[in-house]
């Protein structure tokens, strides 16, 4: 448990590379939107924050961050 969990929201974001999503490790092509962990200004530097599709974001909405 991170001292910045009670924070993180998950930010809409259009993918500049390829990458998995974190939970159903599905494919995000580079140009298509999904979401990603953020924790506002905060610098994120050693941070892990996760992507998710559009398909996890829709089934399971900010219950992701639980994850």
């Amino acid at each position: 448990m991170s001292k910045y969990d009670s924070i993180k929201f998950l930010k809409e974001t259009k993918a500049r590379v390829s990458r998995r999503c974190d939970r159903c490790s599905g494919d995000i092509v580079r140009g298509t939107t999904y979401y990603k962990e953020s924790v506002g200004k905060i610098n994120t530097i050693g941070m892990t924050l996760k992507g998710f599709c559009v398909k996890c974001h829709s089934e399971f909405g900010a219950s992701l961050l639980k994850s």
